[in-house]
């Protein structure tokens, strides 16, 4: 127990401090907000506030809040009115440790609504023009100025320098407060009595009218000293860094300014001013504050001479005018320097040819000698074969050439080897089409190292179109680097061995297939018989035991005839596929009317409808007397015909079971069974004829049979030299159609 409440202290303990340690730094965390005065994307102030947010990246006691006002678009008391109410609201409750301004408009709303938004705060001051006439505003002790001084005389100076016969400087500004503050430095640094050319001021804002008056410009002995320039459109100024590409990309006049955003390949030069330069010292400055440093008021970040030397080459300015102290940026490499990149991958591909090349003499050297060693195996391997009646073959696969001895082009029955056209490309012409997948499949295993060697059997072409069966044998000889690039090997003929082969599997279906029909023979006949016994057995019990009325012992007499008849018929079709089997049936010739025994199978007929209680209409369609009388097997006609019929009625639920017959050229017997039944499909058409089957085993089930009545009938057909067809369609009926071979008696002669 004492333990537990110790355990339970500490971990309580633990808890606390953790918590005390988490609330501890949640409150030494320190918050400053960038207020920027123009748009978030703007250039120079995403400049600025990714030098700060560089400056602060590795001081996690401080978070950063950045504020954009956009008031190069938006610049109207109003919108500084609701932007005030805005940040008020935002920052109520929001306590803040910093504030860094960037440029003239943030300046002033801090300087005005500062410390009833964010409270007594220190603050930094970057990128604020003319702020020297604004010290007033500025608290010493809690807040610094970076300043934003654009050495205007040093740029023109620059200008001189480089274009000694300069005429006129074309000086590009804007009516924004930055532009007249840029315009009016300018003004000032120009000494008119000391030089010796003028300068000319354009200071419009619609692009039209700046596109026009600049291409009105001469571009000799001229230069463009761009201050500001943010055209309008619908009110609002656009981007200098864009308007700058649209407007001076096509002039022929240099170009310079003091912003380092507009280079490269924009602006030859300047003593530039970057706004990485017044984000990263302005971060500095603010850390310092934070950490309760002492500051000075007035900071002044660096500026230089940077030149792009494309540009000035672009323009046709010297470089021997270049001061010293200068920042060379996109050079103009020589030669050998521009073009590095492309110089090394030549010669790297150079190495790599020649390294190629001596490869491929290496392994030719190494080739040959391996064909030498082979010569003498080759003549030996040729005496060999020549005496065991063997085709020789050998392929350089890399020469494509294919050379085979006389004796294989005396096997495929050509004369001479050289008569036999046989190469790389045509050699599928001289295979069996089926075949040819086969060798490719055996080359491919043996070329893979699957196989050690190379075999199949496959069936070529002869000279005179006819197939022999041949064994081919072979060998990869010789790989370079893993690639085959000889392969020999020797063909045998084994037609022989294949009928032989073809005959033992044809003995073996055939005595597979008398074992499947035996198999089904038993299992249909134990079935059909044991069905008719049952019920002769089961109903003579009931005779003679059973206490039965005249009426039912007339009734289960007539079953037990029924049975005994369905097996008598069994037994008769039994002993007739017997003697068809065995060849004991005999095909006789008597006198017969066709016509009467077409009338005792109609009988049959009706006869089995009505034991069946099927609405089936038998009919016939008799011939006349006069040409009824024929000469041949009456038993087997009736058996045909009878069987037919019977078949009919049996898959026949209601309609009609036809009999048609007719005489053709007094020599020919045409029996027609025609049904409105199912009907049967063209796959069941394949197998009705043969023994035991029936369409599908439900079939044997619903309507019993053996299934040798159709046999039975096709193989009486065939003994009678007739033949027998079936016309079917599923749910359209069928039509069986036998043709016999018979004389009528008028056609005998009288001697």
């Amino acid at each position: 127990m004492q333990s537990f409440n110790r355990t339970t202290i500490t971990s309580c303990l633990t808890v606390l401090i953790l918590l005390l340690c988490t609330f501890s730094t949640a409150n030494d965390l320190k918050e400053v907000v960038v207020l920027n005065s123009y748009h978030y994307g703007f250039k120079w102030t995403a400049d600025i506030n990714e030098a700060i947010s560089e400056q602060f990246r590795q001081d996690e006691s401080t978070r950063l809040f950045y504020e954009f006002m956009d008031s190069k678009r938006f610049h109207s008391d109003e919108y500084f009115q609701t932007l005030f109410e805005q940040y008020r609201l935002k920052y109520k409750n929001h306590k803040v440790d910093g504030v860094i301004c960037s440029d003239n408009r943030a300046f002033d709303f801090f300087s005005e609504h500062g410390k009833e938004i964010w409270g007594n705060v220190p603050a930094i001051f970057c990128g604020v023009n003319d702020i020297g006439e604004q010290l007033d505003r500025v608290d010493s002790t809690r807040q610094a100025i970076v300043h934003e001084i654009i050495d205007v005389k040093g740029t023109i100076d620059l200008i001189e320098l480089l274009q000694p016969e300069l005429e006129e400087i074309i000086v590009i500004s804007d009516k924004t407060l930055s532009g007249n503050i840029f315009l009016n430095q300018f003004i000032e640094a120009f000494d008119s009595k000391h030089r010796n050319y003028t300068y000319r001021i354009i200071n419009n804002t619609k692009p039209d009218l700046l596109k026009k008056a600049l291409n009105k410009i001469p571009s000799s002995n001229r230069a463009i000293y761009l201050l500001s320039l943010y055209t309008e459109h619908n009110g609002i100024p656009n981007e200098m860094v864009l308007e700058s590409q649209y407007f001076f990309n096509e002039l022929n006049i240099p170009l310079y300014s003091n912003w380092d955003f507009l280079m490269p390949d924009l602006i030859v030069g300047g003593k530039i001013l970057k706004a990485a330069d017044q984000g990263q010292l302005s971060a500095i400055l603010m850390q310092q504050l934070l950490n309760n440093e002492t500051i000075p008021t007035h900071n002044y970040p660096e500026d230089q001479i940077i030149i792009d030397e494309i540009t000035l080459l672009k323009n046709q300015l010297s470089e021997e005018y270049l001061p010293d102290n200068i920042l060379l940026i996109n050079e103009d490499n020589h030669f050998i320097e521009r073009h590095k990149k492309e110089l090394t991958i030549i010669l790297i591909i150079l190495i790599i040819f020649i390294f190629i090349i001596l490869l491929l003499v290496s392994d030719i050297i190494k080739r040959k000698s391996v064909e030498i060693s082979f010569i003498d195996s080759e003549k030996r391997l040729e005496l060999a074969i020549s005496g065991a009646n063997e085709g020789l073959w050998d392929i350089d696969l890399e020469k494509k050439t294919f050379f085979i001895n006389e004796q294989y082009a005396k096997l495929l029955e050509y004369k001479t080897a050289s008569e036999f056209r046989f190469n790389l490309s045509n050699w599928q012409e001289f295979v069996f089409s089926q075949d040819i997948e086969q060798i490719k499949e055996a080359y491919n295993i043996h070329r893979d190292g699957i196989a050690e060697v190379f075999q199949c059997e496959a069936r070529l072409i002869k000279k005179d179109g006819s197939l022999s069966w041949f064994s081919i044998h072979g060998k990869i000889t010789e790989r370079i680097n893993g690639k085959p690039i000889r392969i020999t090997g020797i063909i045998l003929n084994i037609n022989n061995q294949k009928a032989f082969e073809k005959e033992l599997q044809n003995a073996k279906e055939k005595a597979e297939e008398s074992d499947r029909l035996k198999s089904s023979f038993l299992a249909n006949m134990s079935h059909e018989i044991r069905t008719p016994m049952n019920a002769i057995l089961g109903f003579t019990d009931l005779l003679i035991y059973g206490q039965l009325s005249g009426i039912e012992q007339n009734e289960y007499l007539n079953m037990i005839k029924r049975s005994g008849e369905n097996l008598l018929t069994l037994i008769n079709d039994i002993i007739d596929i017997s003697k068809i089997e065995s060849g004991e049936l005999k095909i006789s010739a008597d006198k017969i009317n066709i016509n009467e025994l077409i009338k005792e199978v109609h009988i049959v007929g009706l006869s089995l409808c009505s034991s069946l209680n099927k609405p089936v209409d038998v009919r016939i369609n008799p011939l006349a007397n006069s040409s009824a009388e024929i000469l041949t097997d009456p038993l087997r006609v009736y058996q045909i015909l009878l069987n037919l019929v019977s078949n009919a009625i049996k898959f026949t639920n209601k309609g009609f079971v036809e009999i048609d017959y007719s005489i053709i050229n007094d020599n020919e017997l045409k029996l027609s069974v025609k049904d409105s039944g199912p009907g049967i499909s063209d796959e069941d058409q394949k197998v009705i004829f043969e023994r035991f089957r029936q369409v599908d085993e439900s079939t044997i089930k619903k309507h019993g049979g053996t299934g040798l009545g159709l046999s039975i009938t096709k193989s009486l057909v065939e003994l009678m030299n007739g033949n027998i067809t079936l016309i079917s369609k599923p749910r359209k009926g069928s039509q069986f159609i036998v043709k016999l071979p018979v004389k009528t008696i008028s056609s005998i002669p009288t001697n």
